[in-house]
């Protein structure tokens, strides 16, 4: 049907709930206000830091299940110029906060690492993909949501706003996006619906990282 919805906006509604959860969470909202404490952001940053040291690793993992030469070029462009800018911006963050990184990753982060490794092992492109996406499409979505919501002159967290925000960070977004809609269009019903299971299941590990991030404790 030519009017049909799109495997990501099928998706993104089936996750809808979780992510207004997200953007309603007070780790959000204080962060977009400047007003978080400082000893929360340390803390889900330190836990950010070993979760993007595993999820860069895995986009390239992921790269290389993708065969198609002009998709695989892109998603390998994404993933570079990805992870070398939240790398900056976690260094200049560290760094400003004086925040130690030397931690053991929470029951949160090492299961959403998990999870996303999990989908990655089955082989296919489309099912490890759909894993990978919520921790760079619901990203930039919040980013965005700040930058509509507040202003950033003076927040102690601006870098971190501004990093997911970003155009060049939404146009690498939307790209992965359309692949990911190019597979889920190509792949039978039972691969597209574990498609959304993994996006949603990953879409609700977001929402973990962030609780646990405020409130130092596995809430689940």
């Amino acid at each position: 049907m030519a009017n049909a919805k799109s495997w990501t906006s099928q998706a993104w509604e089936a996750a809808a709930d979780i992510y207004k959860d997200i953007i309603e969470h007070p780790f959000i909202k204080e962060l977009a206000a400047g007003t978080l404490a400082t000893e929360i952001f340390d803390r889900y940053l330190a836990q950010d830091e070993l979760y993007i040291g595993n999820y860069g690793r895995q986009m390239f993992e992921l790269a290389e299940l993708i065969t198609d030469p002009e998709a695989h070029e892109m998603f390998v462009e994404f993933a570079k110029e990805g992870i070398e800018g939240e790398k900056m911006m976690h260094a200049l963050l560290i760094d400003r906060f004086g925040i130690d990184t030397q931690v053991l990753p929470s029951p949160v982060t090492a299961e959403y690492n998990e999870h996303t490794q999990a989908a990655i092992a089955t082989g296919s492109k489309e099912i490890g993909l759909a894993a990978m996406l919520p921790c760079m499409w619901v990203y930039n979505e919040v980013g965005q949501h700040i930058l509509r919501i507040a202003s950033v002159e003076g927040n102690p967290y601006r870098e971190w706003i501004q990093e997911y925000g970003n155009e060049a960070f939404t146009e690498g977004v939307k790209a992965v996006l359309k692949l990911a809609d190019t597979y889920a269009a190509a792949a039978d019903e039972t691969t597209r619906e574990r498609m959304t299971q993994e996006f949603i299941d990953a879409t609700r590990y977001e929402y973990y990282f962030w609780d646990y991030g405020y409130f130092g404790q596995d809430r689940r």
